[in-house]
């Protein structure tokens, strides 16, 4: 038996970082989180069921997302959360890092634009359709 503790098993988060502009990912919504608390204060994790993405870590490595991945993205402030918040689960959308502005938090400002066609994943939407009790 292998040991469950063996540092190649450790099980890394998949989270977006946003580190370059350009970065994109797209795909379904499939769940959201309230009330995570962070040092910035109560936040929101929104799930996405990844088609297709890429975005670039702390260190500048590109990390491709693979189709079907479900990723966690952060909320980032009032605009972008009740963009997000509006779509329901099952909707299909895109997140695009599109500029980054100076900030007078310290670090710059990431903008991150959202997009959809209000199209709904009705295969995901099938395959959950036993899902729930």
């Amino acid at each position: 038996m292998t040991d469950i503790f063996d540092e190649s098993n450790e099980v890394q988060p998949q989270s977006i970082n946003w580190g370059q502009v350009g970065d994109y990912l797209k795909g379904t919504k499939v769940g959201q989180r309230g009330g995570v608390n962070t040092r910035f204060g109560e936040n929101v994790i929104f799930e996405i069921k990844v088609e297709g993405g890429t975005f670039h870590d702390k260190d500048g490595k590109a990390i491709e997302m693979k189709e079907g991945e479900v990723w966690g993205v952060w909320g980032r402030n009032d605009i972008f959360d009740a963009q997000l918040k509006r779509m329901q689960i099952g909707q299909k959308l895109g997140l695009k890092f599109t500029e980054s502005k100076p900030s007078t938090m310290g670090n710059d400002a990431k903008i991150i634009k959202v997009f959809t066609t209000g199209e709904m994943d009705q295969a995901w939407l099938d395959s959950q359709a036993g899902a729930q009790s």
